[in-house]
Formats: C-alpha cells, structure tokens, sequence
C-alpha cells in the first residue's frame, strides 16, 4: 500500500495536467494574498489603534487632570490673595467691605466653590458661600427669600461666650437678613479642624485630607494658608473649600464609551462621573472612610484596580466576563494629592470592534474575489494549456514518424506561435531526410531560484524677561484688589502673545515674566520667535495703556530683554515640589538685559548672540559695548527696532531705518575716539527725531573722554556697577 502511494506522489509530481497546475497555483497564491493582506491589516490595525487608543487616554487623562488642577490652582491662588487683604484680627468682619467683596467675588468666580473662609485666633470664624436653590434658614425649614443669594455666616468663640450668625445677600451684595443661631445649635469651632491646625503649624499653603463640610455635611478638600500681620504675627487662617462631587461633570464629560474615576492609591473614590454615585463618605471611629471601587454596582472599575495593585503596571489590558478592556491609570498631582490617581476604562471592542467588522467584510470580499478569480482563471488556463495540448500531440505525432501535416495551432501568444513555427520547421526537416531517425531532446528547467525625575540638560535657548518700570510706586498708589484684576488683564495679553510665538513661560516673579524659546520643543526659529513676541508685547501694550488712560487705570511701561545662549533646562526643585525652568549665566544675562532698559531709555534691548540669528530681518539700531555687573566681558547689546519680512505689524518706518543709520554711524565715530564729530552726529539726531536718551548718555560720554581721553587700549567697554 505504502508502495503504491508513493508511487502516486511521484506520477503526480512527474505527470501533472497542466490546467490543474495553473488552477491550483493561481487558487493558493489568490489565498495566501487575501489572508495575508486581512491578517497583517488587521493585526497592524489592532496594533497602532491599541496604540493610538493608550496615547488618546493619556491624552484625556491629561486633560481631565489639568481641568482638575486649573480648579485647585485657580482656588489656591484665590486664597493666597485673599491672604494679602487681612491684616489683623478687626479686619475679619462684615463690615469690613474689602474682604467681603473678595470673598463674594471669589465664590461667584469660581461655581465649584464650596465656600471661602477665614479663622482667627481670637475665635472668630467668617465664612462665604453661594446658596443653592430653595435654601432653608438655619433653624427651621422654612425658604430663605428668592433673592437670596450668598450667605456670610460668623462664628464667634470666646472663653465666656459663643455666638454663629448667618446673614443672607442678595446678588448685588446687599444684606436681606440675618438669622442668629440658638447657642445650643452652635458646635462649630474652627480650631480643631485639620485645616486651621495643620496650616499654623506648617506655617505654610497647604491642601487638607479629605473631609466633612460642617454646612453641607459633604465630603471634600480645602486649601488654607495663614494669615499674619505686617509684622510676621500669625494670627489666623484663610482657605477655601471644594466638594468632591463638583468634579463629576468634568469626568463624565468623555467623547468616548469609557469610564473615568479618581481614586487613592488603596482604592477609595474620590471623584466618579456617576451623578446618582458621587464620592460619599462615612464617619467610622470619627475618621473620614471613603467609598471604594468594591462597592461600586459596576464590577470593572475594581477589576482594573486589582490588576493595577498586582503589577504595578499603569497601562494594561485586562479580561472581565469574557471581555477585553483597556486602562490608564495616571497619577494626578503628586505636589498636591502624592496618592491620587485619574484611572480611564475603556472596552477594547469599542475600539478595534469596527477593524473586526472590516476584517469580517474583507474576508467576504476576499473569497468572493477569489471565486471570480477562479471562473476567470479557468477560462484562462483553457486558453492557455489547449494550443499546448495540440502542440504536444503535434510533437508526439512526429516522435513517431507521423509527419502528415497537422492542424496548425491559432494562438495570441508569441511563444506558442515560435512553438508552433518551430515543430512545422522540424516536420519540414524531417520529411526532407526521411531517412533518418529524430532524436527527441529533453531539457529541464529548474527555477529554484529584517519617566519625572528632577534633572536638566544643556540647550540653545533664547531667554527673554520683561518687567513693569515703576511698578512699586504704582502698587503703592493703586488698591489691592484693583491692582490684583489690572495686573491680571496685563499677564493675560502678554503670556497670550508669547504662547502665539511658540514660546514657553517660566514664571512669573512679582510683575515680572521670565520666558523662553527652544524648551521643551525644538524651535530652529527661536530668536526670531522671540523678538517677535517681545516687538507684539509692546504694540499691545501701546493699545492697552491708551485703554487703561481712559479707564483711568495706571499706564504700565514695560521694559523687555532678549538673550539666546547656552542654558540648564529641565525639571529643578526637590522630590515634592518641581519647575520646569531654565538656568545660568544666559539667563542672568537677558534678566541684566531687561535692566539695562532703564540706563538707555529703551524698550527692548537684545544682545549681538540674538542679533546674529535674525540679522537678516531685524532692525536695531547699536546702544553700547557693556559688562553687566559680575562680568567682565563686554557684550554688545542692541535696541529691537523693528522685523522685516515678518509680521505687518512690525515693518519698519523708513524714519525708523533713517535713525537706526544714523545711531550707527554715531556709536561708530565713537568707538574710533572721534568725539567731535560723534557728538555732532547724536546732536543731529535730536535736533530730527527729538530727545533721546541714549544720545544724550553718548553725548556725555564724548565730552568726558575729550576732556579724559580714555587709555590707547580702550576697548569701549562701559562696566555696569548696577543689576
């Protein structure tokens, strides 16, 4: 038997028909290309859509963490202000009008505001909120007025007397009434809440644990932050509080069929999107008890959670119930909440289930191609094995002396007509020398023929700082709080312009910006993104103080300087609290830049390594060779004029590059020791483009060398004893 099938295999092999050969190689080649080409769709499309899918999440995560800290953000620095307001323990009043319109501007700004508060040592405690609809009183259910609108409840505590009030203000502030409380209903006392005794003790902002309200009984945070006279006594405690549901609507608020969740590190819910199952707390041995993912109706979320505390891993996929999920959990803000964690959900069929649909479709479509293909195929095999078959019966004809002429083979194909000549012209051979026997030759053919750490890296930066001129004599003369929305209006335009310009903002010191370009994303174009930004600042503000004469606002003139060089970039700070920011001599010399302005009466001074990346475009007119305080180097610095080839807004005046010409020439006559005509020169500029301040620094300069001519190797560095 076993000789018998091997003997089948080698006839098959030896003897095959030529249009089962060209059927079946046309059939598996026509398979193997359709399941190759569904299989590597699918598994690529799989692949980069799982891919696609984990960078979206971190993505969203990001975002919805950014949505989360802007809130926290927005409420620190809220209370921080507020901390600049109060000065002694008598200011803490309602009648103390400042405090009271910061408060309520404070509540109304920020709608997930819980209420904003403040605790002093004498034990009075002032407390801010927004009354939700159909508020009752405090002591009986009955509704507060209609136009009730914030409630401004004072708590006093003393050694012999306690006493809690609730006044009641409609929208424009203006108080309805006022509900006093029965002193048996009165246990409230400030100075045993975590938030008044962690801040004291700390001496610092800080964010509590989460907590029980007193007024809603709602679980939340709060950040506080001391308050102390202008002596340094601390006298009390100012915060904010945030109820943990007002972020359901942030996670909810996902495009994508998929569950958002913030959660501790031991899997207690501190946030949800589930309206109906916000984050609830309970009371166990007066300690605050979290509800956690176990106790969630929706076994998913505790699924992931478990896979998260087994494997450490932050993006994973998991089974549960037959099904597949994907998840992100991404930690939220390790300087404020070090054990929050936003965790995104998502079911893997919602994202590859359409590629299965298209691999289901593709396979259809695969075989009812090859089904086509193999009607086609077999017509085309007859076509091409039938002129063969007659050819091989011509051949075999003659192999045995048959040489009667045949019935001649009609095809469309070159080979087969040379196949065919070929046979007539050995026939015709052969019928000549009939007297010899053919001999039959054989040939055969054989074709057989590839995470954040603190730490910086050096960059190509360029730095720029901008600073308020006078702006302690106008912080003196202006109100607080006016000056606070004045500042704010400015920071907004400016940082608005630099972001425009592909740049990066550092920090804001005082009214100072310190801001730059080439971190943390590669910028070829960055001093010319710079100046940019720096020549758009002043052209806004020109707008702006024009605006703010009007309002009768101060007028803020800022000065602005440019510097591109080598810097440290990178995460700086300590393990809890970090700073993306640049450092180094580059930086200290564009913040020595900025101060220059003052000396020359400029707006905006460069230095020659900024001029060297856009000397092209950039007209500047030269102020002077310096060595800022602490060096000894000279730099040759420039004041921005204007860009060419650049921004409408900041072509140059033909007056412009007439002046910038002439300084030149000046500054020029004077590094050669020329003073007469160099002074000629700055006083020609006045007398046509009025006072200047930087002629008149030259035109001094000029008549002290001729009267104490500078030594032969003067270099015409001018050494600054000022920052």
């Amino acid at each position: 038997m076993l000789e018998y099938v091997k003997k089948a295999i080698i006839k098959f092999r030896t003897q095959r028909n030529l249009r089962f050969d060209i059927l079946s190689s046309f059939f598996v080649i026509q398979v193997l290309t359709a399941t190759s080409i569904v299989y590597y769709t699918y598994t690529n499309n799989t692949t980069s859509m799982l891919e696609l899918s984990q960078r979206m999440m971190d993505d969203l995560s990001e975002s919805k963490i950014d949505r989360i800290r802007n809130r926290f953000e927005g409420i620190q620095t809220a209370t921080l202000m507020g901390s600049y307001i109060i000065k002694n323990q008598t200011m803490v009043s309602t009648q103390n009008k400042i405090l009271l319109d910061y408060c309520i501007a404070v509540v109304k700004q920020y709608p997930s505001l819980e209420s904003i508060f403040i605790g002093t040592e004498e034990g009075t405690f002032f407390q801010v909120k927004i009354l939700p609809p159909n508020s009752t009183y405090r002591t009986n259910q009955r509704l507060l007025p209609i136009k009730a609108k914030i409630a401004v409840r004072v708590v006093q505590r003393n050694k012999s007397d306690v006493s809690e009030t609730w006044s009641y203000l409609d929208a424009d502030s203006h108080i309805l009434e006022t509900e006093k409380l029965p002193t048996s209903q009165v246990n409230y006392n400030h100075k045993v809440r975590e938030w008044y005794q962690r801040t004291l003790q700390t001496r610092s902002q800080i964010w509590t644990n989460i907590y029980i309200f007193s007024t809603t009984r709602l679980p939340g945070v709060a950040n506080a932050i001391p308050i102390s006279t202008d002596g340094g006594h601390y006298f009390g405690v100012i915060g904010a509080d945030i109820p943990l549901d007002s972020f359901t609507e942030i996670l909810k608020n996902v495009h994508f069929q998929g569950l958002s969740l913030v959660l501790t590190k031991k899997g207690e819910i501190v946030a949800s999107p589930f309206e109906n199952h916000p984050a609830k707390v309970s009371l166990t041995g007066g300690e605050t008890q979290l509800v956690t993912v176990n106790d969630l109706a929706d076994k998913i979320p505790a699924e992931a959670f478990k896979v998260f505390n087994s494997t450490g891993e932050r993006k994973f996929i998991f089974s549960y119930e037959g099904k597949e999920y994907i998840a992100n959990f991404k930690e939220y803000d390790p300087s404020i909440f070090k054990d929050w964690v936003y965790v995104f959900i998502m079911p893997i069929d919602s994202l590859i289930g359409q590629i299965k649909q298209t691999q289901q479709n593709t396979l259809i479509i695969s075989f009812f191609i090859l089904f086509l293909s193999i009607i086609f195929i077999t017509y085309l095999a007859h076509r091409v094995s039938k002129p063969i078959i007659q050819l091989t019966n011509q051949a075999n004809r003659i192999s045995s002396f048959d040489l009667n002429y045949p019935e001649q083979v009609v095809s469309a194909i070159q080979e087969i007509q040379q196949l065919q000549s070929s046979i007539n012209a050995m026939r015709i051979s052969l019928v000549s020398f009939g007297k010899f026997v053919p001999k039959k030759l054989v040939r055969k053919l054989l074709d057989n023929g590839n995470e954040v750490k603190i730490g910086g890296k050096s960059k190509k930066l360029t730095i720029m700082f901008t600073d308020i001129a006078d702006f302690t004599t106008i912080s003196e003369a202006y109100p607080a709080d006016k000056l606070v929305t004045h500042l704010s209006e400015y920071f907004e335009e400016i940082t608005r312009i630099m972001a425009d310009c592909n740049g990066t903002v550092d920090k804001f010191v005082g009214d100072a910006v310190m801001s730059f370009w080439g971190a943390p994303n590669p910028d070829k174009d960055q001093a010319m993104n710079g100046c940019t930004a720096a020549l758009l600042v002043q052209k806004r503000l020109s707008d702006l103080n024009r605006k703010w004469h009007f309002e009768k606002k101060p007028v803020l003139v800022t000065r602005i300087g440019v510097h591109s060089g080598e810097a440290i970039v990178g995460n700086m700070g300590s393990s809890w609290r970090m700073i993306y920011s640049a450092l180094g001599d580059s930086v200290n010399l564009a913040s020595r830049l900025e101060g220059l302005n003052k000396i020359y009466g400029t707006s905006i001074i460069i230095s020659d390594d900024t001029l060297h990346h856009i000397q092209d475009y950039a007209i500047v007119r030269p102020l002077d060779l310096v060595a800022v305080k602490g060096k000894k180097k000279g730099v040759k610095i420039y004041e921005l004029v204007a860009m060419k080839n650049s921004n409408p807004l900041l072509l140059p005046t033909d007056e412009q590059i007439d002046f910038c010409n002439r300084f030149d020439r000046g500054v020029a006559l004077y590094r050669d020791k020329r003073w007469d005509e160099a002074i000629e020169v700055f006083k020609s500029i006045e007398v046509n483009y009025g006072k200047d301040h930087t002629a008149d620094l030259y035109i001094e300069r000029c008549q002290q060398y001729k009267k104490n001519p500078p030594p032969n190797n003067w270099d015409g560095v001018f050494q600054m004893k000022e920052k």
